[in-house]
């Protein structure tokens, strides 16, 4: 009798993960639209501040599964370097994790929804051994989690965040810490897309002028 569920288990998830990086993305907005519905129900404010926090993580994060499954398809019609697989399962099953976090926490339960996301997030910091940039030389890049040691720090602190919600402790101030994190997180992360922005502008803009204006070979 659990032949045929676990076999329709691992269905499912040889289903997931062959996702496209934009239905990833989408299937974080049913939980998006559940953690708004909480944000302006006449709640106490914590839990409408908590959810708010949510809210613009789940969109981070959909934003970061289909840049993430967008860089494997890319970098894999170019490479065959075997931590690929590896990395792949891991980011799957991060999508996963934060998934079913983000559908916990827009039913209502935002303490036990939150540390499951962080704990996915704080899995995928440790286990993903690599990180991928499709425009570089190089596409396949070595990131322990050594590299990833600022975030797993501020992970850790919102999970600590998340166990005193859960516990209901300081309820107050952990809606506005994880809403804090949560912002500086997603200001850091755009700043860091413009800066990668500009300076792809700029390498473009210099590859130009050096075919406009070619420059004499160089004497040794």
């Amino acid at each position: 009798m659990l032949k045929p569920f676990s076999s329709a288990i691992l269905t499912g998830m040889a289903s997931f993960m062959t996702l496209s990086p934009a239905l990833a993305a989408a299937l974080f907005m049913p939980a998006a639209a559940g953690l708004l519905y909480q944000a302006v129900q006449p709640h106490p404010w914590p839990h409408r501040l908590l959810a708010l926090a949510l809210l613009w993580m789940s969109f981070e994060q959909a934003h970061m599964a289909r840049v993430d499954l967008r860089h494997i398809k890319l970098v894999a019609e170019h490479s065959s370097d075997a931590r690929l697989g590896h990395f792949g399962r891991v980011v799957m099953l991060t999508v996963f994790g934060q998934l079913l976090g983000f559908s916990v926490a827009a039913a209502g339960f935002l303490g036990a929804g939150m540390a499951l996301i962080l704990v996915s997030l704080v899995g995928f910091n440790l286990a993903a051994t690599i990180r991928l940039d499709p425009g570089a030389a190089k596409p396949v890049q070595a990131a322990g989690w050594r590299s990833r040691l600022n975030v797993l720090i501020l992970d850790a602190i919102a999970l600590s965040l998340a166990l005193l919600w859960i516990a209901q402790r300081l309820q107050g101030w952990v809606a506005g810490g994880l809403f804090a994190i949560t912002l500086l997180y997603g200001v850091s992360k755009l700043f860091g897309y413009l800066t990668a922005a500009t300076r792809r502008k700029s390498l473009i803009h210099v590859a130009h002028t050096a075919q406009e204006h070619p420059q004499p070979p160089q004497q040794n």
